[in-house]
């Protein structure tokens, strides 16, 4: 057992030690303006929202940009059953019986504005994991009895479930996998995830006409606002990196110090030349006015030491700059959120959407409080033995500004202020936990 701040928890029982501050009410305008207990209002025009929804099998950003525009980045589809409180990690929220995909699908069409008119105006898949686009095993058609789309002969599981139910306008990925290959190609179960992913794009392309386009690296034109982007001039997205290219800083130049194509696809059997799914993640830079944001799949640094040229966030730290918010790079685990990149970034707000219960990793928080003492930190769900692991590290649960929950960010009209809020996720009624600010923006 593990007693903290007068609290006891369970080994593996997730927990959520989250404080309630006291906004200005002052400060409060439009759908900023709701009470601790209250249903989060709608998004209004002009703000920007990005919603981090917590099905507790992965990771899925709802963005509702400043004219209604939409955007859904990644849509998790780990196995229910898997990962279990008991077995390191957390159980699907806000049950067992509803899938990560459905939870997706029902939060989506709660907050989306009407002029989505029920459509996904982008989805980025930000790299091929199963905790990101849906996962596939062999095994588990019958384990887990998913629904089996016979017209398009794909499993429905995370992003295909959403994709039928709510069209996808343009799908942005890293591109064909055998142009960068990641050590998943030579596995059976990685292959049968990106076959899956890829009959879902070809079936989405015939009945809705989806367009799949890979992430052009550099660019701030591939990824704009479709209705009325004239009102906006502040707002863009800049794609950093994509498939190990990374921008160089000038015009929409791109560059990569890895290997050529060729010679990663010769060597990519070998272990220790082998560079991870993860490491190819898209990502991206989002400023609106003052505010400014950064998303990067699971980007990573494994084996630099070796091999500088697995490490991709040293050529993305040459092209950013501090973020008001940043999506913690791979769940907040190790071998990411390096301290060099995090000196660039010194995120003011840190958002872990985690699922196992490793994330996030102590020494990877300390790097985020080490760029910013002020940092707040939030995770979807947390460990009581994770908690344990952060008090050894001279981390305590209070230093968490909320650790349970689906986690939004809502940044006002004027692209100064933001507020934070932690949604209920035992339920799908969406009502406000906790909420954070306002904060204003550098």
């Amino acid at each position: 057992m593990l007693v903290l701040a007068g609290a006891v928890f369970a080994c593996k029982k997730p927990v959520d030690p989250t404080p309630t501050p006291t906004p200005t009410p002052s400060d409060e305008t439009g759908p900023a303006v709701v009470k601790v207990g209250e249903v989060l209002p709608a998004w209004e025009e002009g703000w920007l929202d990005i919603h981090s929804i917590n099905g507790g099998r992965g990771e899925s950003f709802y963005y509702i940009l400043p004219d209604g525009t939409t955007m859904l980045i990644d849509a998790a589809g780990a196995p229910q059953n898997e990962y279990t409180a008991d077995k390191d990690g957390f159980p699907s929220k806000p049950d067992v019986t509803v899938s990560c995909g459905r939870v997706i699908i029902n939060y989506i069409k709660h907050f989306a504005p009407a002029v989505a008119d029920g459509k996904i105006d982008y989805f980025m898949a930000s790299h091929y994991h199963g905790d990101h686009i849906g996962a596939w095993r062999d095994a588990w058609r019958t384990t887990y009895k998913w629904e089996y789309n016979t017209e398009g002969g794909f499993v429905m599981n995370g992003l295909p479930e959403v994709g039928v139910e709510l069209p996808i306008v343009k799908i942005i990925d890293r591109g064909d996998w055998t142009d960068r290959v990641s050590a998943d190609y030579f596995d059976s179960g990685g292959k049968l995830r990106y076959q899956n992913y890829i009959k879902f794009v070809e079936w989405t392309a015939k009945k809705y006409g989806t367009v799949r386009e890979a992430m052009k690296v550099g660019h701030d034109d591939q990824i704009v606002l479709k209705h009325h982007p004239e009102q906006y001039p502040s707002f863009s997205v800049r794609n950093i990196a994509a498939s190990g290219r990374v921008w160089t800083g000038v015009g929409t130049n791109e560059y990569s110090e890895m290997p050529s194509a060729e010679e990663m696809l010769q060597h990519a059997s070998s272990s220790d030349w082998a560079v991870g799914e993860n490491i190819y993640s898209c990502a991206f830079h989002l400023k609106y006015g003052s505010f400014d944001y950064f998303a990067g799949g699971d980007h990573q640094y494994n084996g630099r030491s070796t091999y500088a040229w697995k490490d991709i966030e040293a050529p993305m730290a040459k092209v950013m700059q501090k973020v008001e918010v940043m999506k913690a790079g791979h769940h907040g685990t190790a071998n990411t959120n390096s301290k060099e990149f995090l000196a660039v970034l010194k995120p003011d707000v840190f958002i872990a959407a985690t699922w196992q219960d490793v994330q996030p990793n102590p020494a990877t928080i300390q790097r985020v409080l080490d760029a910013n003492k002020e940092v707040k930190l939030f995770t979807t769900n947390i460990a009581s033995s994770n908690l344990q692991l952060m008090q050894e590290a001279g981390i305590p649960a209070n230093r968490f500004s909320a650790t349970q929950g689906h986690v939004v960010v809502r940044v006002d009209p004027g692209k100064v202020k933001y507020w934070v809020f932690v949604l209920d996720d035992n339920n799908e009624q969406y009502k406000v936990k906790a909420k954070f600010g306002p904060f204003r923006a550098q």
